[in-house]
């Protein structure tokens, strides 16, 4: 995993997260094992993972392989504290990038919330969340609710930096 571009080690991370929190997506597992094929990294459970449908994998299908993948790769396996942590740093990361509407990114960090040891950094998405949610549309400044949440999710990046590094997951 050490070989691998930041890009592709982070969703290989994520991946391994989603796997242990039952969150895991069998099409985005396909497109992964497809990304790293074209990075050229190579093992049997990957080579079948990328050979598969993903429209048509399921779950219960996809889990045996994706554990196996991440075997071959190396991948250390999570514990129950870690995923949520690396979950809730992907989820802030792809607010502050854009690829992902900061009102659904604030509602995926408050169900992180209790699985991240109620974290402040989480807590303080709340306020904005319940702003969005509560005030109509026509009386809602919605730039600066979102402006505010990619905002907070700054913090939740760091918070989760400081939590993965302290397992020796991520470098300080």
């Amino acid at each position: 995993m050490d070989n691998l571009p930041d890009e592709l080690r982070e969703r290989v991370l994520r991946l391994n997260a989603d796997l242990l929190t039952d969150l895991l997506s069998p099409d985005e597992a396909v497109w992964l094992a497809c990304d790293l094929l074209v990075a050229g990294v190579e093992t049997p459970a990957l080579l079948e993972l990328a050979g598969e449908s993903p429209t048509r994998l399921t779950f219960a299908d996809a889990a045996p392989l994706v554990r196996q993948t991440l075997a071959e790769l190396g991948a250390e396996p999570l514990d129950a504290s870690q995923a949520p942590w690396v979950i809730a740093r992907d989820v802030a990361r792809q607010m502050i990038a854009g690829g992902l509407l900061p009102e659904d990114g604030a509602r995926s960090l408050w169900g992180l919330w209790w699985s991240c040891d109620n974290a402040e950094e989480i807590g303080l998405m709340l306020q904005p969340l319940e702003a969005w949610d509560e005030t109509l549309p026509e009386h809602r400044d919605d730039d600066a609710i979102r402006a505010e949440m990619r905002e907070l999710a700054e913090g939740v990046v760091h918070a989760a930096n400081a939590h993965l590094a302290a397992d020796g997951m991520v470098e300080p």
